[in-house]
């Protein structure tokens, strides 16, 4: 019951809530303030009418001592029976002094009593109605000193004071009390001062907490009404600033705010007019989906390519009838955040490549959902050109290289026939003849390089795999340049760790004999050439590093491009095409690992080859 009327009593306003505790407080404080003032009052007047009491009480017992003087026997020095003057006694007293007065005898008995209005009264009724603590009567007649003593009593303070004549001897016991009217109309009146002034400071409390609740709220409220313009794209209306206070410097933040939204609302929606015309100019087909596969956003050419217009947003790929092979490829890269996939379509080669779009993890809370439910860009572009000119491009290099071979087998058989007669040949023939077949050499060399990228090109380049010591395939290597190296005094180090790798033996052996090759002919007479093997927790490592010539920074860059030459002169000397890098590198990629350089012009070159421990056991070239 108590939660359906919580629910039908409509919620308060921050502005009535403020008011009410503002309100709440003053009342509070006020009550609080009232009560001890008039509990302080309150005491400090009974304080007073207490003395006063005791001052009067003493004068009238002093008056009673007197009169039981005069009723003295001038003879016998004796004093009459107390019945004989009880009534006298209390008139004498009570009349002077306006005090109420009960008279007890020697023997503990009210004999006589008188009002504060001097009407005779019943002994025995005033004590009933005194309500004097038991025992404050005797204790008082039994007193050495003579001194009354203020008694608290039913209603009221008494005084009870001891009766006793010249000679010391105790008469009885007087008792005085004031009539509480005066004091009950002053505490009447302060309560109803003390009530007033509660009542008038809430109403001064309340008006100024209303005043102070619109001076806060207002504020609060322009700000308000700015937070919804600046939601709904106005921004040039500010919010009023009207004081330095918290609340001014609260309006001035939402002003700043409102410019600075302002400022990179402009600069998103630049950078959306940007995005929109790049999508639009685009030849690519770009088309971002949602968890569930959902088309959210798709550019022309996506309509062209894959049929996936923009207003069909909200229908997924395969409703859309998007080609099986580009969904499996988005599919992929929903579980291992990307994939490239070649497909043919109509005639038509494609490269699609899907990647998952990170979300933030704080997005990902705000909606209720994990950071692993983020959407797919898929992009698929037209390839066909690109691969007839690859293919074209193959096709010439392998038929170049095979028509080259026939004539240059003739060529080596021709020298080979001349060196037959080497002893009939004069100085300058038989140099002409080394020449001869030190270019037959190298022109062969260059050839075979042609038909690897020829294969490599056409995806017909695969490896082999074996585990074997990597140090025996470097060692193969070094063997072969060994002749050279020693011609020119190089010196060959290897460092080795007992590495075992997985790996491709013969094709792996080649990349080394390319770096150590270079090693030697771009070094001195007298250099050294190091090879140190190692691993870490995934990789094998081989660093080849030699004290040679070096290499320009300029050249870093382009080093593994086919046809690159550092120094074009040096390298016709010693026979280098240019293509011995871009091999090696090609084939450390299709391990799965990557090749690197380090150089230092007239220090030396430092080569890094890293092979994965655990390659995959079919790999194919892919351009």
């Amino acid at each position: 019951m108590m939660r359906l009327r919580t629910r039908l009593l409509p919620p308060l306003s921050f502005k009535w809530r403020v008011f009410i505790a503002l309100v709440g407080i003053s009342s509070v404080a006020s009550l609080i303030i009232g009560l001890v003032l008039y509990y302080f009052a309150q005491d400090r007047l009974i304080e007073a009418e207490n003395n006063l009491l005791v001052q009067r009480s003493r004068t009238a017992n002093a008056g009673a001592g007197a009169f039981l003087e005069g009723l003295r026997s001038p003879e016998d020095q004796t004093l009459p029976s107390p019945d004989s003057y009880a009534e006298e006694l209390v008139r004498v007293v009570a009349d002077p002094t306006g005090l109420g007065v009960v008279y007890i005898g020697p023997g503990g008995n009210a004999l006589a009593a008188r009002d504060g209005l001097g009407e005779s009264a019943s002994p025995d009724g005033t004590m009933a109605r005194l309500g004097i603590p038991e025992g404050a009567v005797e204790r008082a007649q039994e007193s050495s000193s003579g001194d009354g003593r203020l008694v608290r009593g039913e209603d009221s303070y008494v005084t009870v004071w001891p009766l006793s004549v010249s000679d010391g001897s105790s008469m009885g016991v007087m008792v005085y009390d004031a009539p509480q009217d005066e004091l009950d109309q002053t505490l009447a009146y302060l309560r109803f001062g003390v009530l007033g002034a509660i009542l008038t400071s809430v109403i001064l409390g309340s008006i100024a907490s209303l005043l102070m609740t619109r001076q806060i709220t207002r504020p609060l409220s322009d700000t308000r009404d700015a937070a919804i313009r600046i939601a709904s794209g106005d921004y040039g209306t500010p919010v009023p600033v009207n004081s330095r206070d918290e609340l001014g410097e609260l309006a001035r933040a939402v002003n700043y705010m409102a410019e600075e939204i302002e400022h990179y609302v402009g600069e998103i929606q630049e950078q959306k007019r940007r995005l929109e015309a790049v999508l639009e100019a685009s030849p690519e087909a770009l088309v971002a989906t949602d968890t569930f596969e959902s088309v959210t956003m798709a550019n022309p050419a996506a309509a062209k390519i894959l049929g996936v217009h923009a207003h069909e947003q909200g229908r997924t790929l395969e409703e859309l009838g998007v080609n099986a092979e580009v969904i499996a490829c988005a599919r992929k890269a929903a579980v291992e955040g990307f994939a490239i996939k070649e497909v043919e379509m109509a005639d038509k080669v494609y490269w699609a490549y899907a990647a998952k779009m990170d979300r933030p993890e704080s997005d990902a809370e705000l909606n209720g959902a994990t950071p692993e439910d983020s959407g797919i860009i898929l992009a698929v572009r037209d390839i066909t050109e690109h691969r007839a000119l690859e293919r074209s491009k193959t096709a010439f290099l392998s038929d170049v290289s095979h028509e080259l071979r026939t004539p240059l087998t003739t060529i080596q058989s021709a020298v080979s026939l001349l060196g037959r007669a080497e002893e009939r040949l004069d100085p300058l023939e038989h140099r002409a003849l080394e020449l001869a077949e030190g270019e037959l050499v190298r022109i062969r060399g260059m050839v075979e390089e042609l038909l690897t990228l020829a294969q490599m090109d056409s995806w017909q380049y695969s490896l082999k795999l074996e585990t074997t010591e990597l140090a025996r395939i470097i060692e193969n290597a070094i063997d072969s340049v060994e002749v050279k190296a020693g011609r020119f005094g190089i010196e060959i180090q290897l460092y080795d760790t007992a590495v075992q790798c997985t790996c491709d033996t013969q094709k792996l052996s080649q990349v080394f004999l390319n770096l150590l090759d270079n090693a030697v002919k771009y070094s001195e007479p007298g250099a050294k050439v190091d090879i140190t093997v190692g691993e870490d927790k995934n990789e094998h490592i081989v660093r080849i590093k030699d004290t040679g010539v070096g290499i320009p920074e300029a050249d870093l860059p382009h080093l593994f491009e086919r046809f690159y030459r550092v120094d074009k002169n040096r390298s016709r000397s010693t026979g280098g095409s240019g293509l011995g890098l871009a091999i090696s590198k090609q084939i450390v990629e299709l391990h799965g690992g990557g090749i690197s350089v380090a150089s230092e012009v007239g220090v030396g070159t430092t080569f890094t080859v890293r092979l994965p421990k655990a390659p995959q056991q079919t790999i194919k070239h892919a351009v």
